[in-house]
């Protein structure tokens, strides 16, 4: 809980700049937007809403084609490029399970 606290203090500081929509995080991380979602939820990855000038900001440079009921969830860059370290699932191919 302490961990998530501190990550949403530095989501608050970050720049817009620094911010990614989630379709752009799906694509760095190779996985699909549900996916993503699902990290949000978890608590994976840190994310915020976008503000109504952000959202007009994003508009206007076509990083998104239209906003959802629900909004539009930024993440953190660093938290993106922290997602693509992590380890994957299952066993890597190629290395034998006994020794």
């Amino acid at each position: 809980m302490d961990l998530m606290r501190k990550a949403d203090e530095i989501i608050c500081q970050d720049d817009f700049e620094e911010m990614m929509v989630v379709a752009e995080a799906a694509i760095l991380l190779g996985v699909k937007t549900g996916r993503i979602h699902a990290m949000i939820e978890v608590g994976v990855l840190p994310s915020r809403f976008a503000t109504r000038p952000e959202i007009a900001q994003l508009l206007t440079t076509g990083r998104v084609k239209g906003v959802p009921g629900s909004g539009i969830r930024l993440v953190p860059r660093f938290a993106v490029n922290m997602a693509q370290n992590r380890s994957g699932r299952g066993w890597r191919k190629g290395r034998p399970r006994k020794s």
